[in-house]
C-alpha cells in the first residue's frame, strides 16, 4: 500500500510567520510511518509548514506519488485547515482519505460530518489500526472499516464506531520514528537557542497517570507505559552519533513520573559517555528528590518545564491536579539548588476561577521566581472533562474550531466554567506579565537563561 501522511499547517497568520516559528518533529506520524514501512508499505510524509513548502507544490508531489490512502492528523486549532486538505485530497487524488489525532479522536462523529469526504476517522493510538488498514486494503482500492479497530465512519448513512484496540504495552516493539522524509534541520527547536546545536524531540513513555480535568490526553491514555531505558537512550545515541543531535526535548507528558525509570535513563547516558543536553516536562509532586535531580544534571538535564497551573489550592483541587502549593515551592527550590533552569506554566480562567484566585496565581508565580514563565487562558479542549461538563453542545460540524483556542477576545463561546469574562482574563494575563517582568531580579534571571540557551554562558 502507498500511504501519504499530511500534517496541516496552522491557519494564517501563523503561516506568514512560519520562517521564525519553531517546528517540532511530528512524532506520532513518525511512528506510524516507521511501523507501516517495516510492514512493507511505501510511505511519504508531508509537513509543508515546517519546510516552507507551498501547498500547490505539495499537491504536485502527491499527484506524482499516487497514494492509495492519505492520512491527515489534526489538533483543534488546525482542524478547519485539516478539513480543507481532506476535501482537496479526495478531489485531486481520488483515494481513501482518513483523519486522526486528538481532535478527531475526541469528536469523531462531528469530524466526519464536517468533512464528508472522509472515509473514516481512526481514533486513539493508531499503530495497530493503521497496520490493519494496510492489511485490509484490497485490489479494488477499498478497506472494510468494520474490520479496523478504532475506526469511526458512516455506513449506509448510519454512524458506526469500532472499539479502539488495546494500548500497546511493549513500546520497545515499535521502531524508532521514521525521520528521513525531511532534513532534521527543519525541526531544530529554537534554532538560535541551545548554542546553535542540532535539536530533536523524543519520547520515553506514553500516557499520563494524572487526572487533570483540563487535559486532553485521550490518544495515549491515563496509564503510564514506559520504553525500556536501553531502547530510549539507544535512540538518543543514534540521533547524536548519526545525525549530530546534541540537545533533546523529551516530550513525555511527565518524564519524572517514574523516578526509577529516570534514574536508569540517566545512568545509561552517563555510562555510555553521551555528550548531550536535554530538557523535559515534569509535575511538581514528582520533582522532589534532590539526589535524583543532581544525577539528572550530571546526565545533561538543562531545563525542566513545570505545569504549576494555579497559585490557589482550591482551584488546584477542583482541576484534580494532584499537587500542592508547598510541593511547587519545594520543586523550584531544589531545581535552582541543583543548577537546573526551570520554566513555570500557569493557567488563568480555570474552573471556578475568580479575580481573587487569579491574583493568587500571579502572586504565587512571582514567589517561585522561575527564569521563564507562561500565563495562558485555559482552553476547554474537546476530549477533556471540562469540555464534556460545560461545552458538549459545541460538538458540531459548524463550530468555529479555528478560534476555539484563541488567547484573544474571539472565542466562539462564552465562558461557562468561570464567572470571569474573556476581557477580564486578557487583562489579568497582561497584568501577570507586567508584574512578573518588573522585578530586576527576575529580569536578570531571564537574561541569564537566554544567554545560557544561546551558548554564551554555559
Amino acid at each position: 500500500m502507498k500511504v501519504a501522511f499530511i500534517r496541516p499547517p496552522f491557519p494564517p497568520p501563523h503561516w506568514l510567520i512560519g520562517l521564525i516559528r519553531d517546528h517540532d518533529f511530528p512524532l506520532g506520524i513518525g511512528y506510524l510511518a516507521a511501523v507501516l514501512s517495516r510492514a512493507g508499505n511505501e510511505v511519504r510524509v508531508f509537513d509543508p509548514e515546517a519546510v516552507s513548502q507551498p501547498l500547490e507544490k505539495m499537491w504536485a508531489e502527491l499527484e506524482k506519488f499516487k497514494p492509495d490512502l492519505v492520512g491527515i492528523t489534526t489538533v483543534t486549532p488546525r482542524f478547519e485547515v485539516a478539513v480543507k486538505l481532506a476535501r482537496e485530497a479526495k478531489r485531486r487524488l481520488k483515494c481513501l482519505v482518513i483523519m486522526g489525532g486528538p481532535h478527531a479522536t475526541a469528536l469523531p462523529r462531528s469530524t466526519l460530518l464536517a468533512a464528508r469526504c472522509l472515509d473514516a476517522v481512526i481514533m486513539g493510538e493508531a499503530e495497530s489500526s493503521m497496520l490493519a488498514v494496510a492489511a485490509g486494503f484490497n485490489a479494488g482500492g477499498k478497506v472494510d472499516f468494520n474490520r479496523i479497530p478504532g475506526a469511526a465512519f458512516f455506513e449506509n448513512w448510519n454512524y458506526r464506531e469500532i472499539p479502539r484496540p488495546e494500548f500497546i504495552q511493549d513500546l520497545d516493539a515499535i521502531p524508532y520514528p521514521q525521520r528521513d522524509f525531511v532534513h532534521l534541520r527543519a525541526y531544530n527547536r529554537n534554532r538560535v537557542m541551545f548554542g546553535g546545536v542540532r535539536c530533536a524531540t523524543v519520547m520515553s513513555s506514553r500516557g499520563c497517570p494524572g487526572r487533570c480535568t483540563f487535559c486532553a490526553n485521550i490518544c495515549t491514555g491515563r496509564k503510564l507505559r514506559l520504553r525500556g531505558p536501553e531502547n530510549f537512550v539507544g535512540e538518543m545515541e543514534f540521533l547524536s552519533k548519526d545525525h549530530g543531535v546534541k540537545y533533546f526535548q523529551i516530550y513525555d507528558d511527565c518524564f519524572t513520573a517514574d523516578p526509577k525509570h529516570v534514574e536508569a535513563v540517566c545512568d545509561l547516558i552517563l555510562s555510555r559517555g553521551l555528550r548531550i543536553r536535554w530538557g523535559a516536562f515534569g509535575r511538581v509532586n514528582t520533582v522532589q528528590d534532590e539526589r535524583l535531580l543532581r544525577k539528572m544534571k550530571r546526565a545533561g538535564c538543562m531545563h525542566m518545564l513545570l505545569g504549576i497551573e494555579s497559585g490557589n489550592q482550591r482551584i488546584l483541587n477542583l482541576m484534580r491536579k494532584g499537587t500542592t502549593l508547598e510541593a511547587a515551592e519545594k520543586s523550584c527550590t531544589l531545581l535552582r539548588k541543583c543548577g537546573i533552569s526551570y520554566s513555570n506554566s500557569f493557567m488563568l480562567g480555570c474552573e471556578g476561577e475568580t479575580l481573587e484566585t487569579a491574583r493568587d496565581t500571579i502572586v504565587f508565580a512571582e514567589k517561585l521566581g522561575s527564569e521563564m514563565f507562561n500565563f495562558v487562558i485555559l482552553i476547554p479542549f474537546p476530549g477533556t472533562e471540562l469540555f464534556e461538563k460545560y461545552y458538549k453542545d459545541f460538538d458540531s460540524p459548524d463550530t468555529d474550531w479555528e478560534n476555539w483556542c484563541s488567547q484573544e477576545d474571539n472565542r466562539p463561546y462564552p465562558m461557562r466554567h468561570t464567572s470571569l469574562t474573556m476581557e477580564q482574563l486578557i487583562s489579568l494575563q497582561m497584568e501577570a506579565g507586567l508584574r512578573y517582568t518588573r522585578s530586576p531580579v527576575r529580569f536578570m534571571r531571564a537574561m541569564r537563561f537566554g544567554l545560557r540557551e544561546l551558548g554564551l554562558a554555559l
